[in-house]
C-alpha cells in the first residue's frame, strides 16, 4: 500500500564513421525517391540497419509512479526523451525510442529521411519529448487488470500474432546471426534491452482465474503517416503446469487511410518490371482486412520416455478493396506439429511446418523504408521491404513447408547446438497465382506460368560453447542455401545461392557484475539471383559491461569491412566500404 515510484533512464551516446566507394551506391537515388529496387550497402547485413557517418545522443526516461489500495493498485508510466544529432544513428543504433520521438512507430518528431551522407552533419536533427505512456489500474491480487496507452502483450501464441520486430539495434557487447542457436549473447545476464518488440497503442484488459488466463486487446499497429492499422484480439490460455498448455487466440486487423504502394501484385493496378534481379511485382493497395485464428496444445507425449509435443493449427482470412481479381480471396492454413525429447542435457527434436500462400498475408507498412532494406536477395528478411507480418515467420515464410530437426546439448563444461531445416514452396509463384487476393511468397520473385518451377531452402545451423577456467569461447554458424531451377530462356528466374554467417565469441566475467568480450564474424552472399552475387561483411567487435547498484555502462566498438562486386550491372561502381562505431550507454535505475 501507499506511494512508489521506479525509474529508469539512459544516455547513449554513438560515434559512427564510414568512408569508400559503397557510401553512395548507384540505386541510392532511384531508392530515396521511392523505387523499390534497393541497395545493398551501406547497410549492416547482421542486422540491416543503415550504416553512416554522424554523432548522435540520446537521452531517457520512464517513471512508473505507482499507488496502492487497500483493493487495488493504480500506476501511470511517463516518459521523456531528447535525441539530436545524426537521426540516422539515433533512430537505428540506440535503445528503441520513446513512441513520441521514435520514427519506426510513425512518429515525426526527428527530421527522419532516407539518407546516404558520405561524412557526419548531413543528417542532423534534433527533439525532446514529455508524455504519458501507460495507465494501469489493478486488483490487488493481479487478477484483474486494466491497461491503456503504449503496452505489450501478457500472452500470444505467435502463429496468430507476433508484435512487430524492432528495427533498431539495441546496444550490446557480442553480436549474433539473426537465425542464431545461441542460448544467450555474451552480456545479457547483466545487460539485458528494455524493448525486444515495438510496443501497441491501446486499452488492454487481462483476467486471471484458476489456471485460466484470458486477455482482450483493442490497438493500434505501427503505421506510416496517413495509413492506419488496428487490431482487436483476444486470447484463452489453460496452463496446468509441468508442459501442458492450451490456448485458443483470435485476431482481427483492418487497415484504412491512403493508398500505398507495395511489391505484392494482388492490389490495384498490377505491374510486373523485368530488372536485374528479375521480374519485380508492384501495386497498391488500401482497406484490408484480415481474421485469424488459432489452436494451440502442448502436452506429454511419453512422460516415462521425457517426450513432449505441440501442436499449432491457425487459419486466416483476407480481403482488401480494390484488389486485382476480386472475389479470389480464399482462406490459409497454418499447421505446426512437433515432438522433443529430454535425456539428461540432451534435447533431439522434430518439427513439421505448413503454411499456407494466404495464411495471414496482411501487408503493413511502417516507419520509413529503410525500415527492412532488401535487395530482392537479402537474406534473412522478416517480410517484403518495409512492412511486416503479423505472425512470426522467422522458421518459416508463406507458402512454405517442410521439417526442422534439432539436437541440443546444454549445461556442462561443453555445449552444441546443431540444426538442419528443409523447406519447399507449396505453390509455384507466376504472373497469375500471384495476382490472386493475398496470395504471398515472401521471399522469390514471380515466374511466367509457363515457366513455373519450384523453390527450396535448406537451413543448417551449428553453435558451439567451452567454458573453460580462462573465459567462455563461442562458435555461432548459420548457412542458408536457396535454390530454384529456371529454363533456359527464362534466365531472370535463376536462384542458386549460399549464404554463410558465422561469429566467434570469447567472452570474460572478470567480476559478477563486469563481463568482456571480442569476437569476429563474417557474413557472405554468393551464387546468383538472376545476376551474379559475390559480397561479404566482416565484423570486429570488443565492449566491457559494468552493473552497480543504481547505474550500468556498456561501451562497444565494432569494425565493418565490405567487399564485394556491384549487384547493378549498368554501374561499374564498388559496393565497398569500411566503418567504425562507438557505442557508450549509461543507465540508472531508482
Amino acid at each position: 500500500m501507499g506511494f512508489r515510484a521506479v525509474t529508469d533512464a539512459y544516455l547513449t551516446f554513438v560515434d559512427q564513421t564510414t568512408a569508400g566507394p559503397g557510401q553512395s551506391p548507384p540505386e541510392a537515388p532511384g531508392f530515396i525517391a521511392g523505387l523499390p529496387l534497393a541497395p545493398n550497402t551501406p547497410y549492416d547485413l547482421f542486422s540491416s540497419a543503415p550504416l553512416v557517418p554522424g554523432v548522435a545522443g540520446v537521452t531517457q526516461a520512464t517513471s512508473v509512479l505507482a499507488y496502492g489500495l487497500p483493493r487495488y493498485d493504480v500506476a501511470l508510466t511517463v516518459g521523456a526523451g531528447y535525441a539530436a544529432g545524426s537521426v540516422t544513428n539515433a533512430a537505428y543504433w540506440t535503445e528503441n525510442l520513446l513512441p513520441p520521438l521514435n520514427p519506426h512507430l510513425g512518429s515525426a518528431a526527428l527530421p527522419y529521411r532516407i539518407a546516404f551522407p558520405t561524412h557526419a552533419g548531413q543528417d542532423e536533427g534534433s527533439a525532446a519529448r514529455v508524455a504519458v505512456l501507460s495507465g494501469l489500474v489493478a486488483t490487488a491480487d493481479g487478477n484483474l487488470r486494466l491497461r491503456g496507452g503504449w503496452l505489450d502483450l501478457a500472452q500470444t501464441d505467435r502463429f496468430v500474432f507476433a508484435p512487430p520486430a524492432l528495427t533498431s539495434v539495441n546496444p550490446a557487447i557480442a553480436y549474433a546471426p539473426a537465425e542464431t542457436l545461441s542460448s544467450s549473447l555474451a552480456g545479457s545476464d547483466i545487460w539485458t534491452p528494455y524493448a525486444s518488440a515495438l510496443p501497441l497503442h491501446g486499452i488492454d484488459v487481462q483476467a486471471k482465474q484458476g489456471v485460466a488466463s484470458f486477455e482482450v486487446t483493442d490497438a493500434a499497429l505501427p503505421s506510416l503517416p496517413g495509413e492506419s492499422a488496428r487490431l482487436t484480439m483476444a486470447s484463452l490460455v489453460l496452463d496446468h503446469g509441468e508442459g501442458t498448455r492450451l490456448s485458443a487466440q483470435i485476431l482481427h486487423a483492418v487497415t484504412s487511410g491512403i493508398t500505398f504502394g507495395t511489391t505484392v501484385p494482388f492490389g490495384l493496378d498490377p505491374q510486373f518490371a523485368l530488372t536485374p534481379q528479375g521480374v519485380l511485382p508492384t501495386s497498391t493497395l488500401s482497406g484490408q482486412r484480415q481474421t485469424i485464428g488459432g489452436l494451440r496444445a502442448a502436452f506429454h507425449v511419453s512422460p516415462a520416455l521425457g517426450i513432449d509435443g505441440v501442436a499449432e493449427l491457425g487459419r486466416s482470412w483476407y480481403d482488401a478493396a480494390p484488389v486485382a481479381r476480386p472475389g479470389t480471396e480464399a482462406p490459409g492454413d497454418y499447421y505446426h506439429l512437433g515432438a522433443d525429447r529430454v535425456h539428461g542435457r540432451t534435447t533431439l527434436s522434430l518439427d513439421a511446418y505448413r503454411m499456407e500462400p494466404q495464411y495471414a498475408p496482411m501487408i503493413l507498412p511502417y516507419g520509413i523504408s529503410e525500415n527492412q532494406w532488401s535487395a530482392a536477395f537479402a537474406w534473412p528478411g522478416q517480410w517484403l521491404k518495409s512492412n511486416y507480418q503479423l505472425i512470426d515467420n522467422s522458421v518459416l515464410g508463406v507458402n512454405r513447408q517442410g521439417y526442422r530437426v534439432r539436437y541440443f546439448v546444454d549445461g556442462g563444461p561443453f555445449e552444441i547446438h546443431l540444426e538442419y531445416t528443409d523447406l519447399h514452396q507449396i505453390d509455384p509463384e507466376t504472373t497469375v497465382t500471384s495476382t490472386l487476393a493475398g496470395f504471398v511468397d515472401g521471399y522469390y520473385l514471380p515466374q511466367l506460368p509457363d515457366a513455373a518451377t519450384f523453390g527450396r531452402q535448406k537451413r543448417y545451423g551449428f553453435w558451439a560453447a567451452w567454458h573453460p577456467a580462462f573465459g567462455d569461447l563461442t562458435l555461432d554458424i548459420v548457412d542458408d542455401t536457396l535454390y530454384r531451377p529456371f529454363i533456359a530462356a527464362h534466365p531472370e528466374d535463376q536462384v542458386s545461392y549460399e549464404v554463410p554467417q558465422a561469429v566467434a565469441t570469447y567472452s570474460r566475467h572478470l567480476t559478477p557484475n563486469i563481463v568482456f568480450a571480442t569476437g569476429l564474424g563474417r557474413y557472405a552472399m554468393k551464387g546468383a539471383f538472376a545476376e551474379p552475387i559475390d559480397f561479404a561483411q566482416r565484423l570486429f567487435f570488443a565492449g566491457i559491461e559494468v552493473r552497480g547498484r543504481t547505474t550500468s555502462t556498456l561501451v562497444s566498438f565494432r569494425r565493418t569491412a565490405f567487399a564485394g562486386i556491384t549487384t547493378f550491372p549498368p554501374s561499374p561502381a564498388s559496393p565497398n566500404f569500411t566503418g567504425s562505431a562507438l557505442i557508450l550507454e549509461q543507465r540508472l535505475h531508482l
